[in-house]
């Protein structure tokens, strides 16, 4: 489990995701639906691979909101900061 201020410190180094010691989160506002889906499908692809399961939230249909907590912890981790690296590797590159 990381504090509050070891989570903001680590943000500052992952353009786009906020958060607390809680959960991080960021959200992509993409062209229509079509893209949001893709979106979504790609994290999940990532997710999967790291077996750390983030929540996906499609909305206003064509923004994707993904929110990463460590349940067995119920606090933000290495875990989700590692997602959050790897998803802005992949999406942002």
């Amino acid at each position: 489990m990381l504090s509050d201020d070891e989570v903001a410190r680590a943000l500052e180094n992952l353009p786009g995701w906020d958060g607390d010691g809680r959960a991080i989160s960021r959200t992509w506002t993409l062209k229509g639906f079509n893209g949001a889906m893709q979106l979504a499908n790609v994290v999940a692809f990532v997710a999967n691979r790291a077996n750390h399961h983030p929540d996906i939230s499609i909305h206003d249909y064509k923004q994707v909101t993904v929110t990463s907590t460590t349940h067995d912890e119920n606090a933000t981790t290495e875990h989700d900061l590692a997602l959050a690296r790897r998803l802005n590797e992949v999406l942002d590159a």
